[in-house]
């Protein structure tokens, strides 16, 4: 994986900052063929900045199982500051491919700062409900069934806690009764030795605590809190970044 990142550093005269695994590999359930989902951010030479003209802010690759995507620092700090998802969950991804602690914890604090339980929940459950309804037939997707464990698990952790849920699944399962979790313990095993295509009769407890799961999310969700971001400390850590590149 390294090697791959210089060899983007190179080629698209950027300078990487920090990179992850995404996807179901962070997730902690992966299935043997399932893609390499790497996120990364960075940063482009002064003179990118110095100019008033709009320029590309994103970098997408795909090469065989190589899935990778990178968002210019500016472009990141921007989503951050609205709690976007997938940009603060790549920041606690457990797989770090590259990023020294100063970066890193700098950007996981930012992160913090600009939480939105409210923002939040609203993703997670946009995406619960768009994956329960792949669930429904009596054979499914063991892959969007997790998709719509890890969803509704990271409202309900939402409304639990308050704070950002856990990138691995696994740390989410706790919040749920012994029964369900051995059952979703042993659909992962089932997951992680066969294809993404792999399709399993419908596990009708399993699919129906879900639901469950998102009504309560979905009654609850306007009650919660928005972020509160921090502009001077994000300004900063970007001036930083980009002068000292």
């Amino acid at each position: 994986m390294k090697t791959r990142l210089t060899h983007i550093e190179k080629e698209r005269d950027v300078n990487i900052l920090f990179a992850c695994e995404s996807g179901s590999r962070a997730w902690g359930f992966a299935s043997p063929d399932s893609d390499y989902d790497v996120r990364f951010l960075y940063t482009k030479p002064l003179p990118w900045y110095l100019s008033i003209s709009d320029k590309r802010d994103t970098i997408d690759i795909m090469d065989g199982d190589f899935d990778a995507v990178g968002w210019e620092l500016r472009k990141s700090l921007l989503l951050l500051k609205k709690s976007n998802v997938p940009a603060v969950e790549h920041l606690f991804s457990p797989m770090i491919y590259k990023g020294n602690e100063g970066v890193l914890t700098e950007l996981r604090g930012i992160a913090t700062d600009c939480f939105s339980p409210i923002a939040s929940m609203f993703h997670y459950l946009s995406m619960s409900k768009k994956y329960e309804e792949k669930i429904v037939a009596d054979t499914v997707k063991l892959k969007s069934l997790f998709y719509a464990l890890r969803t509704a698990m990271a409202g309900k952790w939402i409304l639990e806690y308050g704070t950002m849920p856990p990138v691995r699944f696994r740390e989410m399962l706790p919040l749920i009764t012994n029964d369900i979790a051995d059952e979703i313990t042993h659909l992962m095993d089932i997951k992680s030795k066969n294809a993404e295509s792999y399709m399993h009769k419908r596990p009708e407890s399993v699919c129906n605590f879900i639901s469950e799961v998102i009504a309560i999310n979905d009654r609850y969700a306007k009650t919660l809190a928005s972020g509160k971001p921090g502009t001077e400390r994000i300004n900063s850590f970007l001036y930083k970044c980009i002068t000292e590149s």
